[in-house]
């Protein structure tokens, strides 16, 4: 199984609102409304590519039953908490190909609700091969608390990825997880390096693989993804046909990385994958939804070349 952690969840509101301006009043086309946050998108898509998948994390007391029905057939251990899940809004006008993000505050944990998810945590990762633990920290959690869990798994010889930014990120990679994901930005401020060409984003990446830590995979938007591990360095891309919606490509990517990670796959199909699913997200509105007929698309469409 592969657990995926999920510390502070959203709700996505997603409207299609074509020629949109700023002051207006304005009709929406169409609304969406998915349980998210970056560890749910990364589980759903999980669980489109046939990964067994479990999830645990935090969620509002009041939405806990609306985040298990985006999961079904997934076991989840939520530990619920008082206060509402935030609500993420994304205006999106296909007309003027912008997206407008609006973030609402959601609740915060206190010690006794981090007290309660530990004791859930140190009771189901034994059955977990690999724990992913992707988003941000919610208000009231310590930064180190990432930290804690890559230590608790490591001593249960479990392998961990990472995928976050901020304090939490820098704490986090001191902690040695198996398998890092930045994007540019966030392998730039960890490194205090320039993360700009191929070549210098993988020298960059290589620099974090140190103790425990396997490989890095870092996203670079619109000009695609590297991959390195301790002898390989490889870079990819993938020709998306028809791009609707960013949000949640990069949990695509970890998802398709994942997938292919604990089948044993070689480096090569792992970016593939990622990419491949990265792709697939961008076709779809909606966070971790994905057409199986445009995953099939979109491996067609990824070239994969080593970068030394």
């Amino acid at each position: 199984m592969v657990l995926v952690i999920g510390l502070n969840p959203a709700i996505d509101r997603i409207l299609i609102v074509p020629n949109f301006v700023v002051g207006a009043t304005l009709k929406a086309e169409s609304v969406q409304t998915l349980a998210a946050g970056k560890a749910m998108n990364v589980a759903a898509v999980l669980r489109l590519l046939g990964v067994r998948v479990g999830y645990a994390g935090f969620v509002g007391k009041e939405e806990a039953v609306f985040f298990r029905k985006r999961l079904p057939d997934v076991e989840c251990w939520m530990v619920e908490v008082d206060g509402r899940t935030r609500t993420d809004t994304t205006l999106i006008d296909p007309v003027g190909h912008t997206e407008t993000h609006v973030r609402e505050p959601g609740f915060a944990v206190q010690s006794e609700d981090i007290e309660r998810f530990l004791d859930a945590f140190t009771g189901v990762i034994g059955g977990a091969e690999l724990v992913v633990m992707s988003g941000s920290l919610p208000p009231g959690a310590p930064e180190g608390l990432y930290a804690e869990l890559v230590g608790l798994c490591h001593a249960r010889h479990i392998r961990t990825l990472l995928d976050t930014s901020g304090t939490p990120l820098a704490m986090g990679a001191a902690a040695g997880p198996s398998f890092l994901k930045p994007n540019t930005e966030e392998l730039g401020e960890l490194t205090g390096g320039n993360a700009g060409s191929e070549t210098e984003v993988v020298l960059l990446a290589k620099t974090l693989l140190q103790g425990n830590t396997q490989a890095v995979a870092v996203t670079r938007g619109a000009e695609g993804a590297v991959l390195v591990d301790r002898g390989t360095a490889i870079g990819g891309n993938a020709s998306v046909p028809n791009v609707v919606n960013t949000v949640g490509c990069g949990d695509a990517f970890v998802a398709g990385w994942v997938a292919k990670l604990v089948s044993g796959s070689p480096l090569t199909e792992q970016l593939s994958e990622a990419l491949a699913a990265a792709g697939a997200n961008a076709m779809t509105h909606g966070a971790g939804v994905i057409e199986p007929g445009n995953m099939d698309l979109m491996r067609d469409r990824v070239t994969i070349s080593n970068v030394w």
